[in-house]
């Protein structure tokens, strides 16, 4: 393993143990009952599991002189979750009204997920392997989910006033708060958020960016499939005397 990923990877195992502090700091804000409590622990658990997967990882790839994992992934997955921290505090520092919201939401997205899709294609092209596509995608969308996850939770501990400010919320709340368990604004949508955290994480990091991963494989694979016979049966130039 080279030494930029070996780098890379101990960001990564920093931003999972400041992600410990901040679900810690959660839970000791706002947790209110055992189903925020039970969040909380799996929340914690997660990262803790994340850190200590990377720590190994990082320990084996050293000892085998292993050249996975390509640092490049990692390192465009953190930029990627820089996007997404952008994202966020556009959402809750500027809070710009529907149907803008949801547009901007849709360009960051879709931006990031070509980002991730044409990293994998080069990825593919490159190695040949549908695997390294694979990887590639997943170790950037992890990267990037986990850099989005602690702006989320960030969010929670030092940004609650821009939340319970924002007027989608204010709406949101004066419609439900009479049916909900939670006992303050802050509580509820500090659990909101952290549901949103790690699913960016899970959802818009480590399973996206392994489907595209496939997908971007799949698609070099089969370009060459197509090609290749294509090649084969043209016939072979006559040069001219």
């Amino acid at each position: 393993m080279n030494l930029r990923a070996g780098s890379l990877l101990t960001i990564l195992i920093v931003l999972a143990a400041i992600g410990l502090l901040l679900v810690a700091m959660v839970a000791a804000l706002y947790s209110y009952d055992s189903l925020t409590g039970l969040e909380s622990g799996g929340g914690f658990l997660l990262l803790l599991a994340a850190a200590v997967a990377l720590w190994l990882f990082r320990r084996r790839a050293v000892r085998r002189k292993d050249s996975t994992p390509d640092g490049r992934a990692i390192l465009i997955g953190l930029v990627l979750g820089l996007l997404w921290a952008i994202e966020i505090g556009i959402n809750n520092f500027i809070a710009p009204p529907l149907p803008a919201r949801d547009i901007i939401d849709n360009l960051f997205w879709a931006a990031i997920a070509l980002a991730i899709l044409a990293l994998a294609l080069w990825r593919a092209r490159q190695t040949g392997s549908l695997l390294r596509a694979v990887e590639a995608g997943a170790w950037s969308g992890f990267a990037s989910g986990l850099v989005a996850c602690l702006a989320a939770l960030a969010m929670i501990v030092f940004g609650m006033g821009f939340i319970t400010s924002d007027p989608l919320n204010l709406a949101e709340w004066s419609g439900r708060f009479s049916t909900i368990t939670a006992p303050t604004m802050a509580d509820y949508f500090a659990y909101e958020t952290f549901a949103g955290a790690f699913g960016h994480l899970l959802v818009l990091g480590i399973v996206m960016g392994s489907l595209l991963g496939l997908v971007g494989g799949v698609l070099v694979k089969g370009i060459y499939r197509v090609a290749l016979p294509l090649r084969q049966t043209q016939p072979p130039r006559r040069h001219k005397r």
